[in-house]
């Protein structure tokens, strides 16, 4: 298959000589491959036509579900969700059965020609279709393979499934989320997933630079669990350290006030401030008191210092409410951050890719899916003045590339791919009702 620059295209990217057998599934796997790439590596996304991702959605889903286009699911909704859509472009995406013998030998060979091979499925399921870190090396003898079930291969909870959304609670993080004098706090996203994606794609360029040295593979052992608490170290070390547990605080600082979000004009519109220091307290202070809120604020004892300010909070921030309520969050924002004081609106989806500052960087991209049409999706955050990764090509859609991977990559005649289709080896329609 052509790569970036080998026909006077776009220069080549860091990770162009590389090949990944994409087995994951949903967020955090996915989200690794999405990764290496958009630094350019040739990632092949395999699927199950009984049991495809799941971040596809149902074969047959309700109209009205916000994930897919103008929220209707279409004749193909497998390939027109969000989820997916957002989390797999400039990826080959190929279907194969590996419950037939006729799959298996592909798939052999598929690991073959692969540098990397990386899976997130529940412990063991690999090995359970017999195959093996050892066995794998049979075809690819300096193979990286990459495992991440929930809880690692290891441990009594190694067998045990679990997602993103549960990850939280195990981690201990949705103890600390909330407000106080609340319950535990869902925040809102599954942090373990995106989290245990980067890990995985920094562990891998790892592995390939030590592969480069030593023409050794490497088997790696990436808990989900395990990178979600990850998160939490500084607040586990001050337990240990105080013998106080964290507590509850909401948008509040432990350490100075005001610092959380306030009302604004609209619907469901805010507007961060924290003040930091004394001095950024006195220009909040002043502003709002020559606005007509807080009267004798900047004077009044009870916030004289950061002690009293966060003794006396909630009235604090009664009357900074008060005052943010009738204004403009854009305009409020830039107001005060002329006076140093720190604040930003809190931004909406239409304000994310309406912002100046997002449009120059070309924060999003506006990408044509076949089955979706063009759609903004989230970029590539980092710019490396080289070698700048980019987005390729849309989302696959189911088995679109099986073709092409099976045909070029591997040198299968057409007869033989039709007759992997013929069989129900390949295909680019789901066989089964339902997603797991």
């Amino acid at each position: 298959m052509v790569q970036d620059g080998a026909t006077g295209g776009p220069p080549p990217q860091a990770l162009t000589r590389y090949r990944i057998l994409d087995l994951s599934r949903i967020w955090a796997g996915p989200y690794c491959t999405k990764l290496l790439a958009d630094m350019g590596a040739e990632v092949v996304k395999m699927e199950s036509l009984r049991v495809y991702d799941s971040h596809r959605g149902p074969v047959a889903p309700a109209r009205g579900v916000v994930s897919y286009p103008d929220a209707e699911p279409g004749d193909e909704p497998w390939n027109r969700n969000g989820w997916f859509n957002c989390l797999h472009m400039s990826k080959y995406g190929v279907t194969l059965e590996l419950t037939q013998d006729a799959g298996r030998r592909v798939f052999e060979q598929l690991v073959s020609i692969s540098d990397v091979l990386i899976e997130n499925f529940r412990q063991g399921s690999l090995e359970r279709l017999g195959y093996t870190y050892d066995g794998l090396r049979r075809f690819r003898p300096d193979l990286i393979y990459v495992s991440m079930p929930a809880f690692g291969n290891t441990g009594p909870w190694k067998e045990y499934l679990a997602y993103g959304i549960g990850q939280e609670q195990l981690s201990g993080m949705a103890h600390m989320t909330g407000y106080a004098g609340d319950g535990p706090m869902k925040s809102g996203i599954n942090h373990g997933d995106p989290i245990t994606g980067s890990h995985a794609a920094g562990v891998v360029l790892a592995a390939l630079r030590q592969r480069r040295r030593t023409g050794q593979g490497r088997y790696i052992d990436v808990s989900q669990q395990e990178s979600a608490v990850s998160l939490i170290g500084a607040d586990v070390l001050a337990y240990q350290v105080t013998g106080q547990e964290p507590q509850r605080r909401g948008n509040r600082s432990p350490g100075f006030a005001p610092h959380n979000a306030y009302p604004c004009a609209g619907e469901d519109r805010w507007v961060t401030i924290a003040a930091a220091t004394g001095e950024q307290w006195q220009s909040l202070a002043n502003i709002i008191g020559g606005d007509g809120g807080g009267d004798g604020l900047a004077d009044n004892p009870k916030f004289a210092t950061v002690g009293d300010r966060l003794e006396n909070q909630d009235e604090l921030d009664g009357i900074i409410a008060a005052w943010t309520r009738g204004k403009e969050p854009y305009p409020i924002s830039q107001e005060l951050q002329k006076s140093g004081i720190p604040a930003s609106p809190v931004l909406r989806g239409p304000d994310l890719l309406q912002d100046p500052h997002f449009a120059e960087r070309g924060t999003f991209v506006e990408v044509d899916h076949p089955k979706v049409g063009p759609k903004w999706y989230p970029g590539i955050p980092w710019k490396m003045s080289v070698t700048p990764g980019r987005v390729r090509w849309p989302s696959p859609s189911l088995g679109e590339h099986n073709r092409q991977v099976y045909g070029q990559l591997l040198g299968m005649a057409e007869k033989d791919i039709a007759g992997l289709e013929r069989d129900g080896v390949i295909g680019v329609k789901p066989t089964g009702s339902r997603i797991i």
